[in-house]
C-alpha cells in the first residue's frame, strides 16, 4: 500500500516561492525585534487547555485542537501566542524591571474552514510588552507595525479603536462579561443582527443599548470621529469618552498617523482585550495581515496580580501572500554553484564550498558526477549567477575556472586568488 503524500486538509508543505516569501517576512520581523530591543523567546507548542479556555473567546474556543495526552491531561495545540507568553512571564519574568519586551515566532493551530489566507496551521511573529500601562507604549507598537510594512514596501492602513467603547456600553447595561464576549464576537464577524438580538435580550435599556452598538459599529474615519463619538456617548448617557484613543494619537509620528483609520465600535476575535485594539489592512487583500491590542487584565484572569500588558502579532503567511499579490517575486537563488568534474576534484571542491560558506557566500555544491554540459545545465536550472568549475586539469594546476552564467564569460585563476576573481566575475556588467 502506498502512503498518501497529501497533508491533512488545511495544512501545507511550503517550498519554492512560498517558502522564500515566508522566510523574507520572518527575517524582517526578526530585524524589527532586534532593532527595537525585544528579547527572543521560545514557547511550547502544546499547552494546558485551560490556559486558552479561560479568556481567549468564542472563536478560539471553538477552533482549538484539543486532546487528552497519555498522562490524562486535557491539552491543546496553541491557537495563538499571547496566552503562552503571559504564562511564561508569570513563571519566570515577574521579578524583572519593567517593562519586559518579548518576541517570538510560532506556528499556531486553529480548526477553521480552510480558504484563501486561512489555514489550520499558520505562522505568526508575536511582540508582547509587560508592565507598561501608558498609551505611549501602544504608540511605540503602532509605530513599529507601520515601520515593518513600510520596510517591506507593502501599502497598508491601521484600523484603530478601543474595546472600551462597546464594553462600556454593555457593562453599563448590566450585561455579564461572558455575554459581552459573544456580542463582540458577533460584531467582529459582521453579524450585527445577532449582536443586537443578544443585546435586546440582556440589556437593562434595550433600545438605547441597541442603538449605541449599531451606530458605533459603523463609525469610521479620521480624528474628527472622536468628537462625534464623544457627543453620541453623552447623548446616550454612557461614561466612556475615547480618552485612550486620544492619548495614543497624541504621541504618534505624523507618517504613522497618516495610515491610521479610527473605528469607534471596533471588536476583535480575542476576548482578553481590555482597551486599544488594532488591525493592519492591505488594500485589495481580503483579510487583516496583523493585529493587536491591550490586555491589562489577563494575569488577573489566571489568578495573579494585575500586570498591564499590550502587544501585537504579525500574520506572516498573510503578509507573504499580500506581497506576492502585489507582484513581488521570491526565488531561491544560490550565488555560486561549485562543480567538481572529476573524482580527484571532489576534495578540492568541498574545500572551496567550505571556504565560501564560511564567508557567508551562498553556494551550492554539486555532489553527483556529471559531464560539464550537464553540470552547467544543472547550475543554470538552480539560477546560480556563477559556476566554479574544478576538473582534473584545475586540480593539477591548483586553479579553478569561474564562469559568469548570466554573461557567458569565464576566467581561470589560482586557488589563492579565488575570492578576488569571484568578486570581479560577479561585478562583470
Amino acid at each position: 500500500m502506498k502512503l498518501d503524500p497529501e497533508p491533512l486538509r488545511g495544512f501545507r508543505d511550503l517550498f519554492g516561492e512560498e517558502a522564500e516569501a515566508l522566510e523574507a517576512v520572518t527575517e524582517e520581523a526578526e530585524k524589527l525585534a532586534r532593532n527595537w530591543s525585544f528579547e527572543r523567546c521560545y514557547l511550547p507548542t502544546v499547552e494546558r487547555f485551560e490556559l486558552f479556555a479561560m479568556k481567549s473567546g468564542v472563536e478560539i474556543e471553538r477552533s482549538m485542537y484539543v486532546f487528552v495526552d497519555k498522562g490524562g491531561r486535557k491539552v491543546t495545540l496553541r491557537p495563538e501566542a499571547t496566552a503562552s507568553a503571559v504564562r511564561a512571564y508569570l513563571r519566570l519574568l515577574r521579578p524583572r524591571p519593567k517593562p519586559v519586551k518579548l518576541f517570538t515566532v510560532v506556528n499556531v493551530f486553529r480548526y477553521d474552514e480552510p480558504q484563501f489566507a486561512r489555514y489550520r496551521e499558520f505562522y505568526q511573529a508575536d511582540f508582547e510588552v509587560f508592565g507598561a500601562s501608558s498609551p505611549y507604549q501602544d504608540s511605540e507598537l503602532l509605530t513599529m507595525l507601520h515601520e515593518y510594512y513600510e520596510n517591506l514596501g507593502l501599502p497598508h492602513e491601521i484600523l484603530l479603536g478601543s474595546v472600551k467603547a462597546l464594553r462600556g456600553v454593555l457593562s453599563e447595561e448590566g450585561i455579564e462579561e461572558r455575554d459581552q464576549d459573544v456580542v463582540l464576537h458577533y460584531v467582529d464577524k459582521g453579524m450585527i443582527d445577532k449582536a443586537l438580538e443578544l443585546v435586546e435580550n440582556k440589556a437593562r435599556r434595550p433600545e438605547r443599548a441597541k442603538e449605541a452598538v449599531a451606530v458605533l459599529s459603523t463609525k469610521e474615519g479620521g480624528e474628527e470621529v472622536i468628537k462625534e463619538g464623544k457627543e453620541l456617548m453623552e447623548s446616550w448617557g454612557y461614561k466612556y469618552r475615547f480618552e485612550d484613543l486620544e492619548e495614543v494619537l497624541k504621541y504618534l509620528p505624523d507618517d504613522v498617523k497618516s495610515v491610521i483609520r479610527l473605528k469607534l465600535g471596533f471588536a476583535r476575535g480575542l476576548a482578553y482585550y481590555t482597551g486599544l485594539i488594532y488591525e493592519v489592512r492591505v488594500p485589495g487583500f481580503p483579510v487583516s495581515v496583523a493585529g493587536g491590542g491591550r490586555y491589562d487584565a489577563l494575569t488577573e484572569v489566571y489568578g495573579w496580580e494585575r500586570v498591564p500588558a499590550t502587544g501585537f502579532a504579525i500574520g506572516l503567511d498573510r503578509t507573504a501572500l499580500a506581497l506576492m499579490k502585489e507582484g513581488r517575486r521570491f526565488v531561491f537563488r544560490p550565488t555560486v554553484a561549485v562543480l567538481p568534474l572529476a573524482e580527484e576534484a571532489r576534495k578540492v571542491a568541498l574545500e572551496v564550498q567550505r571556504e565560501l560558506a564560511s564567508l557567508d557566500v551562498n553556494s551550492f555544491l554539486l555532489t553527483e558526477q556529471k559531464s560539464i554540459k550537464k553540470a552547467l545545465s544543472f547550475a543554470s536550472s538552480m539560477n546560480a549567477k556563477v559556476a566554479i568549475i574544478i576538473g582534473k586539469k584545475e586540480v593539477e594546476e591548483n586553479k579553478v575556472t569561474i564562469k559568469n552564467l548570466e554573461k557567458g564569460l569565464q576566467v581561470s585563476c589560482g586557488r589563492a586568488e579565488l575570492l578576488d576573481c569571484l568578486s570581479e566575475t560577479l561585478k562583470t556588467p
